[in-house]
């Protein structure tokens, strides 16, 4: 409790709001700009002079949607949102056009119902803040009522767009096995192996696919509970430990590349060898020597059993990851109300930028434009948030600025088109990895290509009207139904976690008489709310304090497992639901699981003795049983999603991260 923790200066958070987030996606970049410019020279033969901008405009926006890395059946659905909001929008855009009643109605709609959308999740909520940026494109552009042109263009771009498909289609399969394989990662995080557990959802997956996946994803919680462990052995018996991990994950890495190339087992003496010294070791040593030897048996038996898959012939049998089918009503109910943190988002985002427009909408100068362009990419949910975009929406736009002058001097003004146009492609490569980079670039491509005034002109009202906008955006995210709280964060954890067991409690019912749908569907709701409020929270600590990455790593841990716990958790009360059954057969296990959520919830509340892992609790032949049907399975993911979480509660109460951060602001 002695820690003085030292809070983050402005340079501090410009410094890790600039980091990227991954590599530049340079081929991305080169595909969006040859479809632009074959989207552009189709609409030229065409005789749409009109429409050559926006066809190539709505082209970039288009190839941003479908070039994303998912499988094509996920991708086709997209663009086909993509392709129906995208008209939608400039027909929304040039029915506005006959009065300013219509244009304010239009906004309202596509602000709310866009930004809305982050109460499904953040993969959803990014989509709809796509959709919110077509619309005001298409804002921007539509000049005249000619509704049947606009719907046109669209139509031209996302037909160029769909040759995206043929390299999709070409590697699909290989960027399927990369999926299957993300948990054999020693690099991987729980969080990883998660969202491609969701992206390969509703997926057709031969067996031998579906229980790779599955093993690797044991093998990653496993090798993820085998870190906490470590952290807390002594100096010999870590290193033991290690050299152990080490080899194991070398196995796991020529595992994955023998499942990709299909060249059959792979030699796992050094791995016998090594967990004969661990055995060896811990049996004398009881520093947690149940615990090492149990979790290094069972990573043994993990890698033994994917060996077993190598040697197995392609089969035919299809098998589905199933995810959790939240309806529309459950998700509503919990989150739909002025309580929650995206719907106040959607509020404050909406009058603000139906304001900005009604100015866009009257004047078309470009005062009004940027002014409200700033405000639609500063906005954020939150204060803190806001303020971080404004930091580095403003600071990377003067840079942008003095970039653009320097290049207005230097090259003659014929060859500005052509540089912004290289900008442009810039933009692609580094959104959305290198955000800030790719803020200077289209900020670039904007000062060169603007239509009025000299690029000097332009730069400098590029700057003061995108930070008057940034201004604006933070008024309002401070006076209207602002999102400042202070947060006790380890409450916060508390009442999260406390959350999912109660609806565990209710999903793992062994009587089909004691089975309630409705509270189900409550605890579930109250669920949703608390982690919600747990992301956010962990956010603000992030964006607080300076060098408390060991803390924001277990909380983060923490999140992950209970969210899985949670998934697993749906998938049975899916099950259960649709088969109208209980877990009649499932005695022995279920009083596990309640064994061990009463033990968690006990640590959680209260001082915590040691807890070790055994045969008892954690049964690892549960990994290796192909056939286990589908509640089998959630039931051994469950175990395992509860033992990690205890793990990690057990590592914050002893070292007192629990104890901390119980008054953000």
């Amino acid at each position: 409790m002695g820690i003085k923790l030292e809070k983050k200066g402005f340079l501090d958070r410009f410094n890790r709001l600039s980091k990227p987030i991954g590599r530049p996606q340079w081929g991305h970049a080169v595909r969006a700009v040859i479809l632009m410019l074959l989207a552009g020279l189709i609409a030229k033969i065409l005789g749409l002079d009109n429409g050559i901008q926006t066809v190539m405009f709505v082209t970039l926006l288009a190839s941003i949607i479908i070039d994303v890395s998912l499988p094509i059946r996920k991708v086709a659905i997209l663009a086909l949102l993509g392709f129906i909001m995208t008209i939608l929008a400039f027909i929304s855009a040039s029915l506005a056009l006959s009065n300013l009643t219509v244009f304010i109605l239009f906004t309202l709609i596509w602000a709310f119902f866009s930004i809305s959308l982050y109460i499904f999740g953040s993969l959803e909520g990014s989509l709809g803040f796509t959709f919110f940026i077509t619309y005001f494109v298409a804002v921007l552009l539509v000049n005249n009522p000619n509704t049947l042109d606009w719907a046109s263009y669209s139509i031209l771009s996302y037909l160029v767009v769909s040759i995206l498909f043929i390299p999709k289609i070409w590697l699909e399969k290989k960027r399927i096995r990369e999926r299957i394989t993300i948990g054999f990662n020693p690099s991987s995080t729980i969080q990883n192996v998660m969202s491609n557990r969701n992206i390969l959802s509703g997926i057709p997956l031969n067996s031998n696919y579906f229980d790779f996946f599955k093993l690797g994803s044991y093998l990653n919680i496993l090798r993820s509970y085998s870190n906490l462990i470590n952290s807390r052995l002594n100096s010999k018996s870590q290193i033991l430990f290690k050299n152990y991990l080490d080899v194991s994950d070398d196995s796991a890495l020529r595992i994955v590349d023998h499942f990709k190339t299909n060249k059959g087992p792979v030699e796992l003496g050094e791995v016998d060898d090594q967990l004969s010294k661990v055995e060896l070791n811990f049996s004398k040593n009881k520093d947690k020597s149940e615990t090492v030897i149990e979790i290094s048996n069972g990573i043994r038996n993990i890698l033994y059993k994917c060996n077993e898959l190598l040697s197995r012939d392609n089969v035919k049998l299809v098998k589905i990851i199933k995810r959790p089918n939240n309806s529309l009503k459950t998700v509503l109910k919990a989150n739909f109300n002025i309580n929650n943190l995206y719907i106040r988002h959607a509020i404050r985002f909406t009058l603000a930028i139906t304001i900005g427009l009604i100015f866009v909408y009257l004047t078309r100068e470009r005062s009004a434009i940027w002014v409200t362009m700033g405000v639609l990419i500063i906005l954020k949910p939150d204060i803190t948030s806001t303020i971080d975009n404004l930091i580095t929406r403003v600071g990377y736009n003067f840079f942008a600025i003095i970039i653009a002058i320097i290049i207005s001097f230097v090259f003659p003004h014929d060859l500005l088109i052509w540089l912004a146009f290289i900008m442009l492609f810039l933009f692609r490569a580094f959104y959305p990895n290198y955000m800030s980079l790719s803020i200077m670039a289209m900020t670039v491509f904007i000062v060169l290509i603007w239509p009025v005034g000299t690029v000097l002109d332009n730069a400098v009202a590029r700057l003061v009207y995108i930070s008057l906008g940034g201004i604006i955006a933070f008024i309002c995210a401070y006076i209207i139904l602002p999102s400042r709280v202070t947060v006790d964060l380890p409450a916060q954890l508390s009442r999260t976690i406390n959350a999912n067991v109660e609806y565990a409690n209710n999903v793992l019912i062994t009587s089909p008489k004691d089975l309630n749908t409705n509270r189900i569907k409550k605890c579930f709701e109250n669920y949703l709310m608390e982690e919600n409020n747990l992301e956010a929270a962990v956010k603000k600590l992030e964006d607080t304090f300076k060098d408390i990455n060991e803390d924001i790593e277990l909380y983060q841990e923490l999140i992950a497992s209970n969210n899985k716990f949670a998934a697993d958790l749906t998938g049975i009360a899916a099950i259960l639901s649709i088969n109208g059954l209980a877990l009649e057969d499932l005695e022995v296990e279920i009083y596990k699981i309640k064994k061990a959520l009463q033990t968690l919830k006990i640590s959680l509340n209260n001082d915590i003795k040691t807890f070790t892992v055994s045969k008892d609790n954690f049964s690892i032949n549960c990994t290796v049983n192909s056939k286990a049907n589908d509640i089998q399975e959630l039931i051994c993911w469950i175990l395992s999603d509860i033992i990690l979480m205890q793990r990690g509660i057990e590592i914050g109460k002893e070292t007192d991260i629990l104890k901390r951060y119980t008054k953000l602001t």
